[in-house]
């Protein structure tokens, strides 16, 4: 109801037959760009550089973003080293549109006492940088994470987002994912290839079947990124069958889906 209201208020038209407004409200999005306006497909990729030495990444550049939702908040520190404090915001729109979605890496507030919960739309200013991958371990064929640093301001709260149904084998090309990296997603009919798995950093992962034809390092997974999928969320084991999973589309080497809560994965 709420992105319908807003509709209405930005549009500026008049209801029955007066005349239309001659000095309509200003947009409550604000007028700063959209993340889908500011993404695009990755030119750099670059199938024939698997060690990723030869990559055109572009160059970090200045944005002020305007009416994006909070959709999730890392507070889980999965590898007990400080992994978390990112923001993840998705464009307000009713329908979602491809790269609408992005994360905010370890914002800083306006005001500096600013506290922000999921729902709350904001303004983010910063810089826009494509994050090829920890230092001296790039990630391969030149794939980046796209990311924004800088200060984020509330504008009102209550926003929300809806999730883009999306097939699993989405996530498993880089190509066809990057349009979903940072959106919130649900699929539906989500195939377990193997039991989890945790590597000695504290990632809990599940690999997840695509069909065929991709290679295992290749494979989507779900991760406790956002939340203890570890020990709040339902037991996995190989060939299990989700109903249905909700999360946001991270990127770490290979394609994630993050549950917020264990309210996201439904068995």
């Amino acid at each position: 109801m709420l992105g319908l209201f807003m509709t209405a208020i930005v549009c500026g038209c008049s209801s029955g037959g007066g005349d239309p407004l001659s000095d309509p409200p200003a947009n409550v999005y604000g007028t700063g760009s959209r993340v889908h306006e500011l993404l695009g497909e990755a030119s750099w990729y670059d199938q024939a550089d698997a060690d990723a030495v030869n990559c055109a990444y572009p160059k970090d550049r200045a944005v002020n973003v305007s009416g994006v939702t909070i959709t999730a908040i890392d507070r889980f520190d999965e590898t007990g080293d400080g992994a978390r404090g990112n923001y993840i915001v998705q464009d307000s729109l009713l329908e979602p549109l491809p790269f609408s979605g992005i994360t905010v890496f370890e914002p800083t507030f306006s005001p500096p006492d600013l506290r922000l919960v999921e729902g709350d739309v904001v303004d983010v200013f910063g810089l826009l940088t494509e994050f090829p991958g920890p230092s001296g371990f790039p990630f391969s064929y030149c794939k980046t994470l796209p990311e924004i640093t800088g200060a984020m301001e509330l504008r009102f709260e209550g926003g929300s987002v809806k999730p883009t149904p999306i097939k699993i084998s989405q996530l498993a090309s880089y190509p066809e994912a990057r349009p979903l990296m940072g959106m919130l997603v649900q699929v539906e009919n989500v195939i377990l290839f193997e039991d989890p798995y945790e590597d000695s950093a504290g990632r809990y992962s599940v690999r997840l079947d695509v069909g065929g034809g991709v290679l295992e390092q290749d494979l989507p997974t779900i991760t406790n990124e956002l939340f203890d999928l570890k020990n709040d969320g339902p037991e996995l084991k190989k060939g299990a069958v989700l109903k249905r999973v909700t999360g946001v589309v991270t990127f770490f080497f290979n394609m994630h889906i993050a549950p917020r809560t264990a309210a996201d994965i439904e068995p």
